[in-house]
């Protein structure tokens, strides 16, 4: 009996975790569409193992397969106008200006 209630709370819990994740994937591309910005990268970390997620400061996430290549940077500036996908990245040059890097599509896993 108590194993069966362990196998069951261990599912609940992956269940869950599944639940929460797509819930805040979600969320994040809802808003992201929605919304014009403009956020500095201020850090990135391994998703799963299967792909990179760079947090903006305003909280919103961007995600790109490895290898990364250059494609972004901690410390890239990001513009977006409102109710697209695509995005512009600007890198700081040796004279610490930003200049324009890169367009990406939010939807486009790069």
């Amino acid at each position: 009996m108590v194993k069966i209630l362990l196998g069951f709370v261990v599912l609940l819990l992956i269940l869950y975790n599944v639940f929460y994740v797509l819930k805040t994937s979600s969320e994040n591309k809802k808003e992201f569409y929605t919304n014009a910005f403009s956020s500095k990268v201020v850090s990135s970390n391994l998703f799963e193992g299967r792909t990179v997620e760079f947090q903006l400061e305003n909280g919103l996430k961007l995600y790109f397969l490895p290898p990364i290549n250059n494609k972004i940077e901690i410390g890239d500036y990001i513009e977006k106008k409102k109710e697209t996908y695509e995005y512009k990245v600007f890198r700081k040059n040796k004279s610490n200006e930003y200049n324009f890097f890169s367009t990406y599509n939010f939807e486009d896993i790069q």
